[in-house]
Order: C-alpha cells, then sequence, then structure tokens
C-alpha cells in the first residue's frame, strides 16, 4: 500500500511507517491556526511544507495490485470495436 499526499499540486510519496492517522490530523492542526510548518517523510526525501487555512491538500491510498490502464475502451480506434 502506498500513500499519496498531493500540497498544492506538489505529490508527495509518504513512507509506510508514518500512520495516516497523525499526519491528517498534523495539517488539519496547521489549517486551523496561523501558518504552520508540517514536516513529511517520503520515501526519498524529508519535506517541510508550510501549511495554511488556504493550502490544498489531496490525500490518495493505492492498494497493491491496483493500476491504472493505459486508456479506456472508449479511446480505442474505431477499427478495433467489434461493430
Amino acid at each position: 500500500m502506498s500513500t499519496h499526499i498531493e500540497i498544492d499540486g506538489r505529490n508527495i510519496l509518504l513512507r509506510d511507517d508514518q500512520p495516516l492517522s497523525e499526519v491528517m490530523a498534523r495539517i488539519e492542526e496547521a489549517a486551523s491556526a496561523p501558518p504552520a510548518f508540517v514536516t513529511l517523510a517520503g520515501m526519498d526525501q524529508t519535506v517541510s511544507v508550510l501549511i495554511r487555512s488556504t493550502t490544498r491538500v489531496m490525500i490518495a491510498v493505492e492498494k497493491p495490485g491496483h493500476f491504472e490502464p493505459d486508456r479506456g475502451p472508449w479511446e480505442l480506434p474505431f477499427s478495433e470495436w467489434e461493430l
């Protein structure tokens, strides 16, 4: 399982040893107070991000074995459709 956090358009892949609920609580706390830094440990870097009430945060948890297809069946050329 991998957890991605996107903060104002920048994607950070978190290490697995960080409890997601604690990370979310730290971000929520920083967003409800005067601007504050939140430090996140990524897979290959540690990042400190200044969080304020207007910061956009998105969290996605990817399950093992999940993959995004290159394209959907509606994107196939017409010649490949069985009409």
